[in-house]
């Protein structure tokens, strides 16, 4: 306040102006205040007067006017402030106080900016607020002004970018913050708003200064003149990199979602009537439906006659219960065509926990189902010829049984199998022998009731099962045309065939434990009807089955005795007759069987060479047979060679070249010590590869023996091709050679034959002093047989070497 204004001014400013005015003594008591002051501060000049200023200041501004008052007081000048007052009622005034000292007093003129505070205030928190959103929604302004071409930067856009805040760029730095592919966009988009006035919203990919890439969402706005033209370009700035993943995580589901190859759809959970509210593109393609003709509708319509009730009400209760469920229901195509449908249907729950929608995932299991079946059917079918196989034949027979014992019944099983099916598969093929196969299921089918099963058991068999029969012989007549039937021609290609078979039959009256064995037991007859000849029929019988019984029994002990190497060798001397030496012996296996005792080789070679066996015995045999050569040759006795029997099977198998090749020298034999004794069955299935391997053994230094000469094939043209060294007659020419001229004449043609051809003739069976002498007058030279000695072990035949018995020749 200036002092020099004129008493009477300053008076009547005092009392009229709208300031606050008052005086205060150098202690900041109140000496005088204008009505303003009473009228704003409800005070009335008496309670102040004398009073300190600070009953009308707030208590958090006592400090500072007492500080200004002590600056007044030094001298200092005081610029005005700014104080917070209380009326009486407690209301809240801000001042704006200009003190001045003169003449020993303090005058104040207060001016009332509560408005403005509050103005500023709320400003203030405005901008706090603004400065708020932009640190939480990552977003800043910027502008540039067309006369600078700068850019301006909030601090929150210097941010975005990783930059102290205040920093301004050029617009070359601000587009190099840009990816290389966002560049070319803003540059495009911005030149744009500048130029024509075109807003722009869009999201830019840029590079922060540490290196970071980010998203951003940049809005710009043209701002005109009064004439239209564009003197800046204002927007703002938006860090979208947690947005932007989101959506292109929702983008991704979406696609993978429309991209599946199940069907999926969504109804509402809100609606009383599940409306679809969404289907993809797999949903349309399995159903036929496009989305807009099943948006708004209940699944239901996927529905038809023969889907499942069950399955329906299964789905019904999960989604009242609004839980997960798994059903395979049968649902149709818009066309109408039915569809197997394996479905999953799983709630879908908002933050609180409620079901919003449904979620349905279907997948078409048409083709899977019918694979399903088919493989149902191939599992109990024959894929050749489509009839019931094993299992299902099983199935059945375990049926009739139980109808034949419940109504007292009979039921038989006929085992079928071709006649000589294999040469017809072999020479004409495949494609002939399974036509073969599918006309006999026909003609099987045909000559049986309908409730009767013709199964294919394998290979060429075939089983008829023939269940609910009166009387047992009512299969007879089944059997006569089956047979009859069977051997009609078969057509193929304009070629006649011809094909016969043999059946083996089991009854029962359903009572047997085991309904599979009935099979086994016509089986069992088959096989005894093939030994009959072939295109007939046989009963199983018990005799029967124990004979076989008999020979399982004996194959199973058989192949015990080849692992625990239960056999043993004999040997039989072959003698020269004119010096009375022992030349040679033969190798003859004998079974001791740890219970049933000595097992004679005729009861189980035939089955050896049945089953395979042969092949293991044989090589057992051919090996210790060696081995004992050799250490009888080391025994200075002479030359003694060592006969060993050549099953034909074992002839024939290949490999035998080199088991002889290896034998011989494992064991270090001479090859001339080793004879090879084989019977002419050896040239029944190849006669010409037959001598070929014979050749070869030749060609080793083996000796080969014709055994058992003059019962077998006896075929005189291949006779002269054999490299053979020896002729052994067989014994059923000597049991009566003294008294049967027939018997006396075939042995004499052999041994003239036999000398003619250079090869040696040794006779068996010779078991008399008397067959012994006919034999030597008729001019054969090697013998073998009871007369000069039994097979015997090997210790006995050492102790026979070394003193043979005395030959009687007359």
């Amino acid at each position: 306040m200036t002092p020099s204004i004129p008493h009477g001014q300053l008076d009547q400013f005092f009392l009229l102006s709208h300031d606050l005015f008052c005086c205060l003594d150098l202690k900041g008591q109140v000496l005088q205040v204008n009505p303003a002051f009473e009228s704003l501060l409800g005070y009335p000049a008496r309670e102040l007067l004398g009073k300190s200023a600070g009953k009308v200041i707030d208590q958090r501004d006592h400090a500072l006017i007492e500080a200004k008052l002590a600056c007044l007081v030094a001298g200092e000048k005081v610029a005005p402030f700014e104080v917070r007052a209380r009326s009486t009622s407690k209301a809240l005034h801000w001042l704006e106080i200009d003190p001045s000292l003169s003449e020993g007093m303090v005058y104040v003129v207060a001016r009332v900016v509560t408005k403005r505070k509050h103005v500023e205030d709320q400003l203030r928190r405005t901008q706090q607020l603004f400065r708020i959103v932009g640190e939480t929604a990552l977003i800043g302004g910027w502008y540039v002004d067309m006369d600078e071409g700068r850019p301006t930067w909030s601090d929150e856009v210097c941010l975005i970018h990783g930059v102290e805040p205040g920093f301004q760029p050029t617009f070359e730095d601000a587009v190099g913050f840009y990816t290389a592919a966002s560049q070319p966009r803003i540059k495009a988009r911005f030149a744009a708003c500048c130029e024509r006035g075109v807003d722009f919203d869009e999201a830019f990919e840029i590079v922060t200064r540490d290196h970071r890439p980010i998203w951003v969402r940049v809005i710009g706005k043209a701002v005109h003149d009064s004439e239209g033209n564009v003197i800046r370009v204002q927007g703002s700035t938006q860090d979208i990199t947690a947005s932007k993943a989101t959506e292109r995580q929702l983008q991704l589901l979406e696609r993978s979602v429309e991209s599946s190859t199940n069907g999926i759809l969504i109804v509402d959970a809100g609606s009383a009537d599940l409306p679809i509210v969404y289907v993809n593109t797999a949903f349309e393609r399995i159903t036929g439906y496009n989305r807009q003709e099943v948006k708004g509708r209940n699944c239901r319509f996927l529905q038809g006659e023969e889907t499942d009730p069950n399955a329906v009400k299964q789905l019904r209760k999960a989604i009242a219960a609004q839980t997960e469920v798994h059903v395979v229901i049968r649902n149709y195509r818009r066309s109408g065509a039915p569809f197997w449908n394996d479905l999953y249907i799983s709630p879908v729950r908002d933050e609180s926990g409620q079901v919003t929608h449904f979620i349905g995932v279907q997948n078409d299991i048409s083709e899977q189902r019918e694979y399903q079946a088919q493989l149902a059917y191939n599992a109990n079918h024959d894929a050749l010829t489509g009839l019931p196989n094993r299992a299902l034949l099983t199935q059945r027979l375990e049926h009739g049984c139980l109808v034949a014992r419940r109504y007292r019944r009979h039921m038989a099983v006929m085992f079928i199998d071709l006649d000589e099916f294999k040469p017809i598969n072999d020479t004409l093929g495949h494609e002939v022998g399974d036509f073969i196969l599918v006309e006999v299921a026909k003609r099987l089918e045909e000559e049986v009731r309908p409730w009767d099963t013709v199964a294919r058991f394998g290979g060429d068999e075939f089983v008829v099962l023939l269940p609910d029969l009166a009387d047992p012989n009512d299969v007879i007549q089944v059997v006569e045309r089956i047979l009859t039937r069977l051997a009609t021609p078969y057509w193929h290609q304009g070629g006649e065939l011809r094909i016969t078979a043999s059946i083996g039959v089991a009854m029962s009256d359903g009572t047997v434990s085991d309904p599979p064995q009935l099979i086994q037991q016509a089986d069992l007859a088959m096989f005894k009807a093939k030994r009959r000849g072939r295109n007939t029929c046989q009963w199983y019988t018990e005799d029967l089955n124990r004979k076989v019984s008999e020979r399982v029994s004996l194959r199973n002990a058989l192949q015990h005795a080849i692992e625990q190497q239960q056999f043993e060798l004999h040997f039989q001397p072959q003698m020269h007759g004119p010096s009375g030496r022992v030349v040679g012996v033969e190798a003859l296996i004998r079974w001791p069987h740890p219970e049933r005792g000595f097992i004679p080789p005729g009861d189980f070679i035939g089955l050896a060479e049945d089953t395979g066996q042969i092949i293991p015995i044989s090589d057992w045999v051919l090996d210790t047979a060696c081995r004992v050569a050799k250490q009888l040759n080391e025994l200075g006795l002479g030359r003694i060679t060592m006969a060993v029997n050549v099953s034909p099977m074992h002839f024939q198998r290949p490999g035998f070249l080199e088991t002889i090749e290896r034998v011989l020298e494992e064991s270090g034999l001479a090859p001339d010590l080793l004879e090879l004794e084989l019977t002419e069955g050896v040239l029944m299935d190849s006669a010409e590869q037959a001598i070929q391997t014979l050749q070869r053994i030749r060609q080793l230094g083996v000796h080969i023996a014709l055994d058992d000469f003059g019962t077998g094939f006896s075929s005189l043209s291949y006779l002269k091709h054999l490299p053979i060294n020896r002729i052994k007659i067989d014994r059923s020419f000597v049991r009566d050679v003294i008294t049967d001229h027939y018997d006396a004449a075939i042995i004499d043609g052999v041994v003239a034959m036999a000398g003619k051809m250079g090869l040696e003739v040794l006779v068996e069976g010779v078991e008399t002093a008397e067959q012994f002498a006919y034999l030597t007058k008729r001019h054969c030279d090697y013998f073998q047989g009871y007369y000069f000695a039994r097979p015997m072990p090997l210790k006995a035949l050492l102790a026979f070497l070394v003193a043979p018995p005395a030959l009687m020749t007359p």
